[in-house]
């Protein structure tokens, strides 16, 4: 049978933390994340944040990171979000700590991973193999699943489109949460006024919307997926910027239509990294000591 396993969705400004198991999670709570506290204090805050949820049912800890991590070494180079918090060898840490398997991983991989093993997607009736994920949230960034395989590149950088330039700035400042905190508001302040018919904060959305379109052409380029699912918190707004995107990427889409869906799957990074945990360590988790 499957072990339980402790899975962790860190962002910029919140953290999910649940257990999972052959993609039902339970127990999910959400916690604010001090992204601006130095490294010791992040790490403390991630320990106490398992601690509270680890249980003897428990085999293994599960954590998606939103940066730029070596998930074979379990290594966090930076997040940029979490400024303090880079060059750290994250599961040697917490395998002190718990004694049990960790499996670190970059969030968006766990995403397009749980959407794959549980998301539905089709193509032309035929299951999708190749899957780019897309988190739209405090920035942006995409995983890539070819032929049912987590791809990560050589550098683990594969899908990180929201730091390549564009404009003035990056993909991300224009196509997530850092796009409303540039003009001096926020998402969700602007998510209201639209839905209440403000002609400026609709405006706002159909911008998003055609910078979004810009960066899903290039993502269809790269890696040509059968499908493109939209996660994060800003793809709840969906509505107010699909027109604009889709127009936007009809005038760059090559090749045969391809399918964007928004994610219909509760916690899909949490199922996601509890699914590539039973990739790494096995199903059947033995705790063992670690140490």
């Amino acid at each position: 049978m499957a072990g339980k396993i402790v899975c962790i969705d860190l962002g910029g400004t919140k953290a999910l933390c649940g257990v999972a198991c052959q993609g039902v999670v339970s127990n999910v709570a959400r916690y604010p994340v001090p992204a601006d506290a130095s490294k010791q204090e992040v790490t403390h805050f991630l320990i106490e944040l398992i601690s509270h949820t680890l249980s003897d049912e428990c085999d293994g800890i599960a954590i998606g990171i939103p940066g730029v991590v070596d998930s074979d070494l379990g290594y966090v180079f930076e997040v940029t979000n979490i400024p303090s918090w880079r060059n750290i060898y994250l599961s040697h840490i917490l395998q002190k700590r718990f004694n049990v398997p960790v499996l670190v991983h970059n969030d968006v991989n766990c995403f397009a991973y749980g959407e794959y093993k549980y998301g539905a997607h089709f193509d032309r009736g035929r299951p999708c193999h190749t899957i780019l994920g897309v988190c739209l949230g405090t920035g942006l960034g995409a995983g890539v699943v070819i032929d049912g395989k987590i791809y990560t590149g050589r550098q683990g950088l594969a899908g990180e489109f929201g730091s390549a330039p564009y404009l003035q700035r990056t993909i991300e400042d224009y196509c997530s949460g850092q796009f409303f905190r540039n003009l001096g508001t926020d998402g969700e302040r602007e998510y209201a006024l639209a839905v209440a018919g403000d002609k400026r904060a609709l405006d706002l959305f159909a911008q998003l919307g055609n910078h979004l379109g810009v960066a899903i052409a290039h993502m269809q380029l790269a890696y040509d997926p059968d499908v493109i699912v939209l996660g994060g918190s800003v793809s709840n707004s969906y509505h107010l910027f699909e027109s604009a995107m889709r127009t936007r990427f009809a005038q760059y889409e090559q090749g045969e239509h391809v399918a964007i869906n928004i994610s219909s799957l509760s916690h899909s990074p949490l199922i996601g990294a509890c699914e590539l945990f039973y990739q790494r360590y096995g199903a059947e988790v033995v705790r063992s000591e670690l140490v």
